[in-house]
């Protein structure tokens, strides 16, 4: 497991030592693309912290560490990497699997983890998380009561859901369903479908939902299983016929992939929708990414940048570099973030991160296409 020191980033002629702070991300081969964002987040928001502070202030150092972090001899790497490297602090886009053991390996060491699941959407909060672990990003909860919130003013009654065949998707469909009757008693449920991991043909599925004279249908299927699904339904008119709501629709990674051949009026939600966001936090972090990457900004890379500004506050706040003072100011910690104002839930240590859903639309200014009419929802995540 590679070590690597973010040192352009760090001015070395400051007075006092560096605050360490080690960077978990996959390899470069993982396929989940979230590495490279991660890191860059993460490098631009350190560069503006040490330009500011200059030579007499806080100074930062990011120590880059690569892996999946699950078997005995990365988690005894780590292990090394703290008795040798001392960092103060972690952060890290990790798989979900990942996230417990490394954050109870740093809780030996009372070091903070903001982490940042890669499968964010599938990432709940079970109770038995360590009080060291911070999470940087969307619950999945809040996209789901997002979606309820966005179709409840249709006037289209008769409802369907397609939804992964897991805990979170069943706990999304009773959810749904119990939300809608205290919100929408009206609303006719037509049933819904839980999906296997891979489905090689959704046509079956399109049939389904025609059959049932489906109005409007909400789904769950994920970024690369909607770029399956949605080529096919277009092209059977499923959309002139069909309201659809795709709780992933939204990500970048969809809209970019999607380019200009998605149809009007398909609805999505986003957790960072940078093109309606007018902020000078927003533009300047969106203009500072695509000057290093020749990129637009995903979720993964702004919960990069929002750790180390998170991290920095801490700092601020508790006057020190001290683990365990940090550990308490980061419980209920607010600061900016090109979001907007961000909190860090106490009661499970979460972002409240706002939300916003919206129709997606081929025409914008941008290289593919965007979710508009946003509608401002907060960050209405609700508690496990």
């Amino acid at each position: 497991m590679a070590l690597f020191f973010s040192s352009i980033f760090f001015s070395p002629a400051t007075h006092a030592e560096p605050v360490k702070i080690g960077l978990l991300i996959p390899w470069q081969d993982s396929g989940t693309e979230a590495d490279y964002p991660y890191m860059r987040g993460a490098e631009i928001a350190v560069a503006e912290i040490n330009a500011v502070e200059g030579k007499q202030g806080v100074q930062l150092l990011l120590l880059t560490r690569r892996g999946n972090f699950l078997d005995r001899k990365e988690q005894s790497a780590i292990r090394d990497f703290f008795f040798e490297q001392r960092p103060a602090f972690l952060i890290g886009a990790l798989h979900r699997e990942a996230i417990l053991p490394v954050s109870r390996l740093a809780q030996e060491h009372q070091i903070p983890l903001l982490g940042f699941p890669i499968e964010f959407m599938e990432a709940v909060s079970t109770g038995e998380e360590p009080p060291n672990l911070f999470w940087i990003s969307p619950t999945p909860e809040a996209f789901q009561r997002a979606a309820v919130r966005t179709v409840i003013p249709f006037s289209q009654k008769r409802f369907y859901l397609l939804a992964r065949n897991s805990a979170l998707g069943r706990n999304w469909v009773r959810y749904f369903w119990e939300a809608m009757k205290k919100q929408r008693p009206d609303a006719q449920r037509l049933g819904e479908t839980f999906l296997p991991p891979r489905v090689d043909d959704y046509r079956p599925y399109l049939q389904t939902l025609k059959s049932a004279e489906t109005e409007v249908c909400l789904s769950h299927l994920g970024v690369r299983e909607w770029l399956d699904f949605y080529p096919l339904a277009q092209k059977a008119g499923y959309f002139k016929q069909i309201h659809h709501l795709e709780l992933e629709s939204g990500k970048l990674e969809s809209l970019v992939a999607m380019k200009r051949k998605i149809p009007e009026g398909v609805w999505g939600i986003s957790a960072f929708p940078f093109w309606a966001l007018g902020g000078k936090e927003t533009k300047e972090f969106v203009f500072k990414y695509r000057s290093n990457t020749n990129s637009y900004p995903t979720l993964v890379a702004l919960s990069g940048y929002i750790s180390v500004r998170a991290l920095f506050e801490t700092i601020k706040k508790v006057g020190s570099r001290d683990s365990e003072k940090a550990l308490r100011a980061l419980e209920d910690l607010t600061f900016l973030t090109p979001v907007g104002p961000m909190t860090i839930r106490k009661s499970d240590r979460r972002t409240m991160w706002p939300i916003w859903s919206g129709s997606i639309q081929s025409k914008s200014d941008y290289p593919f296409p965007i979710i508009g009419n946003l509608k401002f929802l907060g960050p209405d995540s609700f508690s496990p």
